[in-house]
């Protein structure tokens, strides 16, 4: 049995409304929170205690779910703050769940103790990154029952646990719990569930949210924001939770303060090690970074600037899955993710390495396979957006071309016109090349293989003072889309 007082949570000096960055629809939930704790108040203060009584019932807590990393101790902390200052007592739970193994007397003596603290003021209890008061959903009972023989028996804790939430309207002051777990809502008790009805979801953030975080940072760290590109480092990080973000900004200011500047090639660097791991261990010799700054810049950062791609990020660093060099761009207005141009324009910029080898014989041969395979790529997505037919189905790593799914005289029909749509973008992605052989000469050999990374703000500025207009083959593209018979 638990023979110490009640702890206090801990939490850091956060404030929900100038420290929780992103997740604007999250940010609106716990301000609800906050709200409700201060009403559960004025009823005790108003002495309505039937009427608290069964709002408690209705929501006695909140479920924070998600993955680690997410951002759910750190809303937690925000909450217990702001409750603080409205004057209710935080108690850490971690003081029940002390225990290797906790049986329902601790749950039982735990609230008793709770109950005479709520004597004098309201409770917020605080479970971080907790799964055995959650229990297991019937649905994974019964596959454990299935898969292993058991898993249909009651928890005698998990019950007591139970027995005590709905206990918790009875206190003389307001008691309110949150819980934070990385297990899903599907795996958690339903009766669990029922009791904390408010169920706060934590997933990645998106790319908005996910800027605003990088600012927060920055910020936060003693770095001004404009000086750093957030719109490139937000697209690389497109899936990272929030904890990485915060890691990532953590770990180039350190590098910074040894470099003596945070610079976007820094914070670059460290976001590929997040991805990729270290860097592996080749020392490119200059022609090496010659032939890789013409592969990437020529073969793909130029052409997709002049078809309306934006361009995001090049480098001729060497990187931990083996390749020298990457280059990476987005869709635009001009070019929406998804549209017959977006995929066409797509395989422009990747026949491009193929354009720069043939027309100029520079770039690296070691990577025209890859790009071809995800023309090919490309090419059969824009087929398939008038011959859904051919689209992959969820899940699947093939498509029904590849799978073998379609008679060969179909399968002769789409590779027919696969190989069109690539020869198409190679014929453009040529003329492209040969016209602005100068500036590409100029912005690899002066500007790329100096810096080595070159991200979305200084690549345009670059190619704007070499009087490369953007989108300049939009239209040659748009028309090319035409003649293949695609609507644009």
């Amino acid at each position: 049995m638990i023979k110490t007082e009640l702890g206090e949570f801990e939490s850091s000096d956060v404030s929900l409304y100038n420290d929780f960055i992103g997740f604007p629809s999250i940010q609106e939930e716990l301000r609800d929170i906050v709200k409700y704790l201060e009403y559960l108040n004025k009823l005790t203060q108003e002495k309505k205690h039937d009427h608290r009584k069964m709002l408690i019932q209705s929501e006695c807590g909140s479920l924070f779910l998600g993955k680690t990393g997410t951002g759910k101790t750190h809303s937690l902390q925000c909450i217990v703050n702001e409750a603080k200052e409205r004057g209710y007592y935080p108690v850490d739970g971690s003081t029940m769940l002390k225990k290797e193994s906790v049986n329902p007397g601790d749950i039982g003596e735990f609230f008793d103790k709770c109950k005479e603290k709520a004597e004098e003021t309201p409770l917020l209890i605080a479970y971080d990154d907790v799964k055995q008061l959650l229990g297991l959903s019937s649905r994974v009972r019964e596959r454990m029952r299935e898969t292993f023989g058991r898993g249909d028996g009651e928890n005698p804790t998990l019950e007591e646990f139970r027995r005590q939430l709905d206990k918790l309207g009875d206190f003389n002051h307001p008691a309110y719990i949150i819980i934070t777990s990385t297990e899903r809502r599907r795996n958690i008790d339903e009766q669990i569930a029922r009791r904390f009805s408010r169920h706060v979801i934590f997933g990645s953030p998106s790319d908005e949210s996910r800027r605003a975080i990088f600012e927060y940072y920055l910020r936060k760290l003693g770095y001004n924001p404009d000086n750093i590109d957030i719109i490139t480092l937000s697209y690389l990080t497109n899936g990272v939770v929030a904890g990485k973000v915060k890691e990532i900004v953590s770990r180039s200011s350190y590098k910074a303060s040894i470099e003596g500047k945070l610079t976007n090639q820094i914070m670059v660097k460290e976001i590929t090690r997040f991805l990729h791991g270290p860097p592996v261990d080749i020392d490119l010799t200059e022609d090496d970074k010659i032939q890789t700054g013409y592969h990437e810049f020529g073969g793909h950062t130029l052409l997709a600037y002049l078809v309306g791609l934006e361009p995001i990020l090049v480098t001729i660093e060497p990187s931990a899955d083996g390749t020298l060099g990457k280059s990476f761009h987005r869709p635009s207005e001009r070019v929406p993710l998804s549209s017959s141009k977006y995929f066409f324009a797509n395989a422009i910029t990747l026949m491009g390495s193929t354009a720069v080898y043939n027309e100029l014989n520079k770039g690296r041969e070691e990577g025209r396979l890859n790009d071809l395979f995800s023309a090919a790529r490309s090419a059969l997505d824009l087929y398939a957006l008038k011959n859904p037919t051919i689209t992959m189905r969820v899940g699947w790593r093939g498509t029904y071309l590849t799978r073998g799914l379609l008679s060969e005289e179909n399968k002769k029909e789409v590779e027919a016109e696969i190989e069109k749509i690539k020869n198409s973008a190679l014929n453009l992605a040529k003329h492209i090349v040969k016209h602005y052989q100068n500036e590409l000469e100029i912005f690899v050999e002066k500007h790329l293989i100096r810096n080595e990374t070159m991200v979305r703000g200084e690549i345009i500025t670059v190619l704007k003072e070499l009087g490369v207009e953007s989108e300049k083959f939009y239209k040659p593209m748009y028309e090319a889309l035409n003649d293949l018979g695609y609507l644009v």
